[in-house]
């Protein structure tokens, strides 16, 4: 007999998992912000602007790029969890009266 593992729980831990994932992705954006102001302030001058400039497009919008799609993933997790959740209930019951049976 072929033992066939159905666990709802993970898709849950997954989305859980995701969404700390893009909230750490923010926080960082964040802190590496707060840098750069601190940076364009303290070093305002033609090659200091331009640096800024080339961090603030080569860091921040990449990090605001990864937290959307992160999210979304997280998202798409709970949207098919909960489209399955009819799928997980009947496998537990299937396997609540095959218990019974043994």
């Amino acid at each position: 007999m072929k033992t066939i593992l159905i666990d709802e729980e993970v898709f849950e831990t997954a989305a859980k998992d995701f969404d700390e994932l893009s909230k750490y992705i923010l926080d960082l954006r964040k802190e590496i912000f707060e840098m750069l102001q601190d940076f364009k302030t303290g070093f305002d001058t033609p090659a200091g602007r331009k640096f800024y400039q080339s961090c603030s497009s080569g860091l921040i919008n990449p990090l605001n790029q990864q937290a959307v799609v992160i999210s979304h993933i997280s998202q798409n997790l709970r949207q098919a969890k909960n489209m399955y959740q009819s799928v997980f209930d009947e496998y537990d019951q299937i396997v609540r009266y095959m218990n019974e049976k043994q």
